[in-house]
């Protein structure tokens, strides 16, 4: 069928289906023999199609024929209904009332599955959210995100309460990085009773898949995550570790928009590695993966070198490194992961990506999201090498004042956090990695989440708050 005759036939299937809700809603509930669900799954349709008054109608006929029949099924069913219309009409007082009936009724026939998520939902009317917390115990530093989870209409709202970090240096593996790093995870623990009082069911300690990498090499997790634990850390607190698929998997959820992930792709360059991924058509994830970040790349270019490198030096290690081996793995990889590069979209994160962000488009400190393109990635490449005083001293005068020391500040923690040798070693990195991942659709967007460093931890605990939910409906 032809566009042309297309148009004409959608409009009036939407007439059709607009007059039919109309007569729904002009005729409520007249028909008395008519089945409870049935009244029932009438008044959420309604309700879907913001036939609000009408599907309150329906909603109550159903309440008075469960009373009738003294079926407290669908009665807590009718109570939940009317629930989520007062919330999206924005009657809190009614919503709260609904769901504290709808509640106590689930709870007394067992549906406690159904009833916890409408505990949540009345916190979300309350304006209450769940707190969840995760420390992430990375190569460089130890990150503490305590994150405010809302049940929403479709999707969750994650709203980030604390980001804080501990630099240490755990993947060094001594003695010295084993004591910071409990030092570090005392302290940062310490903070979360006291201020936040997260319940240990909602604490993740985690071990990220760069330190693991390190960590595998003496086959010493087991004995990393023992050494480092607080010894008033609560027992049910157990101090896991991701892999770098699964750590992949879960930056992914935690970075792209629910509506984008069946057409974008994310990538994080991270200090030990480089992860990210795509959902194919079957939506099953498929990790993109690298055991080359900032700081690994680094190592490996300095570890080719006699002596000391001039950065001249350094810069050509790297790119010979780039041409003699690295090129040809990004290159492989890739072959049967054809989708990945036909996106329009990459989420771009980590910490290269955030300097570039920072340095390169210092006027968009306030936004969420920050469009980098190949272009900008390269010239940061040229300037990070030829022009580096400039380039850590951008021209902030056309900014507001409050913009611009907030820039001003961001800048500094870019600087206080990579020298010049670790922004080119990530610079080169992912320039290449780029060109690579545009051969095929070279107009790609690639959007940093400035809120990306937390991205795997909060995919984790939207992982985790999903699993309690689907647990409780297997038990």
């Amino acid at each position: 069928m032809s566009f042309r005759k297309l148009v004409p036939a959608l409009l009036l299937l939407l007439i059709c289906s607009n007059m039919t809700l109309a007569q729904v809603a002009q005729q409520p509930a007249k028909n008395q023999n008519q089945p409870t669900y049935r009244i029932l799954k009438t008044a959420t349709t309604l309700m879907e199609a913001q036939q609000y008054e009408a599907a309150e109608e329906y909603f109550n006929k159903a309440l008075q024929n469960a009373k009738a029949s003294k079926n407290n099924y669908h009665l807590a069913q009718a109570y939940e209904g009317l629930g989520n219309l007062y919330s999206k009409t924005k009657q809190q007082t009614l919503a709260v009332e609904s769901y504290d009936k709808a509640i106590k009724l689930y709870n007394s026939l067992g549906y406690t599955v159904i009833a916890d998520v409408l505990k949540t939902l009345k916190k979300n009317v309350q304006g209450i959210g769940e707190l969840y917390a995760g420390i992430e115990i990375g190569a460089r530093g130890i990150k503490l995100s305590v994150i405010e989870v809302k049940l929403g209409n479709g999707e969750n709202d994650y709203n980030l309460k604390l980001d804080t970090s501990i630099n240490t240096d755990a993947a060094a593996l001594s003695y010295q990085s084993e004591k910071e790093t409990f030092d570090a995870i005392t302290l940062l623990y310490g903070i979360l009773r006291k201020r936040y009082q997260v319940p240990s069911s909602r604490t993740h300690i985690v071990i990220s898949s760069g330190l693991k990498q390190d960590l595998d090499k003496y086959n010493k997790v087991e004995y990393f995550a023992n050494i480092i634990r607080p010894k008033e850390l609560d027992p049910q607190i157990k101090i896991g570790y991701v892999t770098v698929d699964e750590e992949a998997q879960l930056s992914f959820k935690g970075i792209v928009p629910q509506v984008n992930r069946l057409s974008a792709d994310q990538l994080d360059v991270g200090s030990g590695n480089t992860k990210g991924g795509y959902l194919n058509a079957g939506r099953t994830f498929i990790p993109v993966t690298f055991p080359w970040g900032t700081k690994s790349f680094q190592r490996l270019v300095e570890s080719k070198a006699q002596g000391n490198q001039s950065l001249e030096d350094f810069r050509l290690t790297a790119e010979k490194l780039i041409a003699d081996s690295l090129r040809r793995s990004m290159v492989n990889h890739f072959l049967d992961k054809r989708d990945f590069k036909t996106r329009d979209i990459v989420y771009l994160s980590g910490g290269i990506v955030w300097s570039i962000a920072s340095l390169m488009h210092p006027d968009q400190i306030r936004q969420n999201h920050v469009e980098l393109s190949q272009q900008d990635i390269a010239a940061f490449r040229d300037q990070v090498y030829a022009r580096y005083d400039d380039l850590i001293k951008p021209d902030l005068s056309k900014m507001n004042a409050e913009d611009a020391a907030v820039s001003l500040a961001n800048i500094r923690r870019v600087v206080n956090t990579y020298d010049q040798k670790a922004m080119l070693s990530g610079a080169i990195w992912l320039d290449e990695l780029v060109r690579q991942v545009n051969t095929i659709n070279p107009n790609k967007k690639f959007i940093f989440p400035r809120f990306a460093y937390v991205g795997w931890i909060s995919g984790y605990i939207i992982d985790k708050t999903s699993k309690q939910y689907t647990e409780l409906a297997a038990n």
